[in-house]
C-alpha cells in the first residue's frame, strides 16, 4: 500500500512540473522542465511497477538532455539522434510490455520524441497534442492519479501555450527550422 501512495505522490510532483513546462517560452526551458517531470514520473512508475512507463521515462531523460544541447554541442546536432531515440522508445516500451494498454505510451512517446526534436516551440506543443491522449488513457488504466490528471491539464496547458505564443502562420514559419 505504501508503494501505491508514494507512486501517486511522485506522479503529482511530476504533474505539476510537466504542466508548467508548456508555459515556458524557450525550447530549452521547456525541455529542462520536461526532464524534471520525467524524473518524478520515472520514480512514480517504479513504485507503481508500471515497467513500460519506467523504461520510457529513462529514454525521456536521455532524449531531453540530447535535444537540450542540440543547438550548442556538435555531438547533439546529428539527425541520427531522432531515429536512434525513436528506436529506443519502441525498444523500451516493448521491454515493459505486459498488456495491450502498454502500446499507448509507445505511440505517445513517438509523438513526444518528435516533439522534443522540433526547434520551434509551437511545433513542439502541436506534436505533444498527440502524446498526451495516449498517456491519459494509459494512466487511467494503471491507475496513476497524478499521471491522469497531468495529461488532462497538459492538454489544457498545451492549448493555452499555443494561444499565448501563437505566431501568424507558425506552421509555415517552421520551414527549415525543425531539422
Amino acid at each position: 500500500m505504501t508503494e501505491q501512495v508514494l507512486g501517486q505522490v511522485f506522479s503529482i510532483l511530476g504533474m505539476v512540473i510537466t504542466i508548467i513546462s508548456f508555459q515556458m517560452k524557450d525550447r530549452k526551458q521547456i525541455l529542462m522542465m520536461q526532464t524534471a517531470g520525467s524524473a518524478f514520473f520515472l520514480i512514480s512508475f517504479l513504485f507503481l511497477q508500471s515497467w513500460a512507463a519506467v523504461y520510457l521515462n529513462i529514454v525521456y531523460l536521455a532524449r531531453n538532455i540530447i535535444f537540450y544541447f542540440r543547438n550548442d554541442a556538435k555531438w547533439a546536432r546529428h539527425k541520427a539522434w531522432l531515429f536512434a531515440l525513436l528506436i529506443a522508445v519502441i525498444a523500451a516500451g516493448s521491454l515493459g510490455y505486459r498488456t495491450p494498454w502498454d502500446i499507448l505510451p509507445i505511440v505517445g512517446s513517438i509523438f513526444g520524441t518528435v516533439a522534443a526534436y522540433m526547434k520551434n516551440e509551437n511545433m513542439f506543443r502541436v506534436f505533444k497534442l498527440g502524446d498526451s491522449p495516449c498517456w491519459l488513457i494509459y494512466n487511467i488504466s494503471v491507475p496513476s492519479v497524478g499521471g491522469s490528471v497531468c495529461e488532462i491539464f497538459n492538454l489544457i496547458s498545451i492549448t493555452i501555450g499555443l494561444i499565448r505564443y501563437r505566431k501568424k502562420g507558425f506552421l509555415a514559419e517552421t520551414k527549415g527550422g525543425n531539422d
